[in-house]
């Protein structure tokens, strides 16, 4: 009797270490598993948000491309610039165009309106104003700009059927240079608006 019960015993010794161990082992193994998931979620995120930020700035500087590449035509087309101002002169002596002059309001937004300029010699044109919003912008700013645009409908090609400037005028205030205008052109009087022409600028 007293060696039977020694091998139960023993036997069950046996069964709980093999049982403990089975545990353990399912544990770690579980465990193991947990780690690798998180891992391989940590990897697979970190490539989705490497991947994001590639298109991100693949897009933005597509973006920019595109923008510098509008700019720079705009800037370049020509298309409707072939008068200098010695042709642009000549053509508002012959009252050829449709001329537009743009200036600020006094609260800041923005004026244009057509009228005919004159021209006072090589490097000024006049305008024989009214009282009106344009003339007392220019009195008040000193600046205005104006486009002149001659229209061919005729012309066979789309790049002749406009031809003109922009110009950037500036008010002349010079006594001297004032009296000198009047005096050689019967047209330029005291109420006349004198502008110095700036610079002769590209359309578009």
């Amino acid at each position: 009797m007293k060696k039977l019960a020694i091998a139960l015993l023993t036997l069950t010794l046996v069964f709980n270490l093999c049982a403990c161990g089975q545990s353990s082992s399912s544990a770690a193994s579980a465990s193991s598993t947990t780690s690798t998931s998180a891992a391989s979620s940590e990897a697979s995120s970190s490539e989705v948000s490497s991947s994001e930020a590639a298109s991100s700035e693949a897009a933005a500087s597509e973006t920019a491309v595109s923008a510098d590449a509008a700019a720079t035509a705009s800037a370049t087309t020509g298309l409707y610039t072939n008068l200098d101002q010695a042709a642009l002169l000549e053509a508002i002596g012959q009252f050829k165009g449709l001329c537009n002059v743009s200036t600020v309001n006094a609260d800041g937004t923005p004026n244009i309106a057509i009228f005919v300029p004159g021209v006072a010699d090589d490097s000024h044109i006049f305008f024989n104003w009214a009282d009106n919003a344009t003339k007392a912008n220019v009195l008040r700013e000193k600046t205005a700009i104006m486009s002149y645009d001659i229209a061919d409908p005729t012309a066979e090609e789309k790049a002749g059927r406009h031809s003109g400037a922009v110009v950037k005028l500036e008010l002349e205030e010079d006594a001297e240079v004032l009296a000198q205008l009047q005096e050689a052109n019967e047209s330029v009087s005291e109420a006349s608006v004198v502008l110095k022409i700036v610079e002769v600028l590209p359309v578009g």
